[in-house]
């Protein structure tokens, strides 16, 4: 059984995805690992370019969207920590043996999570980071307020999933900050490894720039896990947090787009069909917290 399974899942990125594995093949020079590529219905050659690393264990399927192909590698694997690589993204040398580090320091960890270089879409040129925050025993309050890292910077324990289930289908974006609350909600235990390097690539086109699609998956997240201890003062105050910052975060998406071709009105309509979102906005220009 290898201690560490890397699942790729991969749509429409052949092209970027020897970059991933390799960086993924890289790792075992320091810990024993699995690497696993999920083909989802991809009509490119994702396939073909995977099955040329030996080793490298392919799946394919009908296209059913990211949650499900990471779940299906997910079931495949056979890891006791797993981490989850998309194909645009690849890892720094020796992450995982980071990795490994911090879970034999400390035994009792669910999660530990590191740090990403945020890289343009040539994936060379560093223009910023994400991650390195240390969220300590108050995971879920902490991650209520935000999400603190791309799926690349995170390696969680197989056992935490057998709690708290896989990914949820149903969301098409924000579904590893929603994985990273349940686990969260049911007192798993997180821990920063600084020496935990991985590379979130920016991709024009990417999800993360869907200012709809990103903003109702988002608020569904945090309002569904602010649940999760009822009655929960501190809870209502992180969400509240979560909200404010979330939408600050909505802030250049929109601004991006109102500059694009046609851009003003579809905005206008984005926050016509989500009056949440406007509403959140004019709190913060008008400085109404509550």
């Amino acid at each position: 059984m290898p201690e560490f399974s890397v699942i790729i899942p991969c749509y429409k990125q052949a092209h970027l995805l020897p970059a991933a594995i390799e960086s993924a093949l890289a790792q075992s020079r320091d810990v024993d690992l699995e690497v696993i590529v999920v083909d989802d219905g991809s009509p490119d050659d994702a396939s073909e370019v995977a099955s040329r690393y030996e080793g490298v264990i392919v799946i394919r399927q009908p296209n059913a969207g990211l949650c499900a192909a990471r779940n299906r590698g997910i079931l495949r694997s056979s890891g006791r920590y797993l981490l989850f690589l998309d194909s645009d993204d690849y890892l720094r040398p020796g992450m995982l043996a980071a990795a490994a580090r911090a879970f034999a320091q400390s035994p009792d960890l669910d999660v530990v999570h590191g740090l990403a270089d945020v890289v343009d879409e040539g994936g060379e040129k560093v223009i910023g980071e994400f991650g390195g925050q240390d969220i300590g025993r108050d995971a879920l309050h902490r991650l209520l307020q935000k999400n603190i890292g791309p799926p690349n910077t995170f390696v969680v324990r197989r056992e935490m999933l057998s709690q708290v289930g896989l990914f949820d289908v149903g969301l098409r974006s924000c579904e590893d900050w929603d994985l990273w609350l349940r686990i969260a909600g049911r007192g798993g235990k997180f821990g920063l490894a600084r020496d935990m390097r991985s590379v979130y690539r920016m991709v024009p086109g990417s999800m993360s720039k869907n200012v709809e699609v990103m903003w109702r998956t988002g608020r569904a997240v945090i309002g569904r896990n602010a649940r999760a201890h009822a009655n929960c003062p501190s809870c209502r105050e992180a969400r509240r947090a979560g909200m404010v910052g979330f939408s600050l975060s909505m802030r250049p998406l929109l601004r991006d787009l109102i500059r694009s071709p046609g851009g003003k009105s579809r905005a206008a309509g984005i926050l016509l069909r989500n009056p949440s979102l406007l509403g959140w906005q004019l709190r913060r220009f008008l400085r109404i917290d509550r």
